[in-house]
C-alpha cells in the first residue's frame, strides 16, 4: 500500500462558488444541494478540464470562527466550488435567519454516501489519513468496494509546512489522474493546502472531511446516533478528546455568537 509518510470579520458576498440558487450567511454562498443531490454530483459529473481542484467546504462552528481571523482560510472559502452546512449551530442560524437550506451535509456523514456511490474503475481515488493504522484499514476497505487503482497516504503531523510531502502528493495524485482528492487531517490547514495547490493538482474534486476517515476506517469511534440527531455530537467527540477539543468547543467557539452578530448587522444594513 502506497503511504507517505486588522482584517475583515466577514467574507465578501461574492465568492467562487458555483453560480446556483443558493443562500448567503456570514458572507458564504452556501449550496441548496441536499445529501444526495450533491453526492450525485460529485459521482456523475466530471471536473471540467483544465480546472484544476474544485474545492468543496462544509462549514461548522469552528469554521465559521476561524473565518474570523484566517486570512488565508478566507481565501480558500473565496475560492470553493461549493459550501455546505457542517454544523448544528449554522443550520439552526441559518433557519433563524430564515433562509431555505435542506439541511446539514456533514463530512461523517457525506464521506461514506460518497465512496460507496463512487465507481471503481471510472473514479479514482486519492485518500490522505492522519494515522498510519487509518490509512491500512481505508485500503482494505476501498478494496473489498472493488477499487484497485486507489492510493491511501499517511501525512506527517504538520504536512501543510512539509514541501517533501507536498511535492510527493501532488505528484501521486497527477500521476494518478486522481478525481477524488479527499484530507482528513483538519482545518483549517487542508483547506488552506487544497486551494494553494489547486492549480498544480489535477482536474478533481477536493474536499477536507476531518475525523471522517477514522469513523470510516473505524480508528475512531463515531458519537451514537440519538447525539447526532439531537445535533449534540460534538460533547462526544470532547469526551472522546479533550485535551484536543475541549478548548475548541468551550473556548473558542464563544467568538462563534460575534460572528452572528456581525451577520445580523450585515444583513439589516444590506435590506433596503
Amino acid at each position: 500500500m502506497p503511504t507517505i509518510k486588522r482584517l475583515p470579520s466577514a467574507l465578501p458576498e461574492s465568492t467562487r462558488c458555483e453560480k446556483e440558487a443558493g443562500a448567503t450567511l456570514f458572507g458564504i454562498h452556501f449550496s441548496r444541494l441536499d445529501m444526495e443531490a450533491l453526492v450525485d454530483r460529485l459521482r456523475d459529473q466530471a471536473v471540467p478540464r483544465g480546472t484544476g481542484l474544485r474545492l468543496l467546504v462544509t462549514a461548522n462552528v469552528d469554521h465559521i470562527v476561524n473565518l474570523r481571523q484566517n486570512a488565508r482560510f478566507r481565501e480558500a472559502y473565496r475560492f470553493a466550488w461549493k459550501a455546505v452546512v457542517d454544523g448544528t449551530p449554522v443550520f439552526l442560524y441559518a433557519r433563524l435567519r430564515g433562509l431555505a437550506l435542506p439541511g446539514k451535509v456533514t463530512g461523517s456523514d457525506l464521506f461514506p454516501r460518497l465512496i460507496e456511490n463512487l465507481v471503481p474503475g471510472t473514479h479514482r481515488l486519492l485518500l490522505v489519513s492522519p494515522q498510519e493504522e487509518t490509512s491500512r484499514r481505508l485500503y482494505q476497505r476501498l478494496q473489498n468496494l472493488g477499487f484497485t487503482d486507489h492510493i491511501v497516504m499517511t501525512a506527517p503531523p504538520d504536512f501543510e509546512e512539509d514541501r517533501r510531502f507536498s511535492h510527493w502528493l501532488i505528484a501521486a495524485a497527477r500521476r494518478q489522474q486522481t478525481t477524488h482528492l479527499i484530507l482528513g487531517l483538519g482545518a483549517p490547514k487542508s483547506e488552506i493546502w487544497l486551494h494553494e495547490h489547486a492549480r498544480q493538482l489535477p482536474d478533481c474534486y477536493g474536499m477536507a472531511l476531518g475525523a471522517a476517515l477514522e469513523f470510516y476506517a473505524g480508528t475512531k469511534q463515531r458519537a451514537p446516533l440519538f447525539l447526532r440527531r439531537a445535533g449534540i455530537e460534538f460533547l462526544w467527540r470532547v469526551i472522546c478528546e479533550p485535551r484536543r477539543l475541549a478548548r475548541r468547543y468551550f473556548v473558542s467557539s464563544w467568538s462563534f455568537f460575534r460572528a452572528i452578530a456581525e451577520d445580523r448587522k450585515a444583513s439589516r444594513a444590506r435590506k433596503p
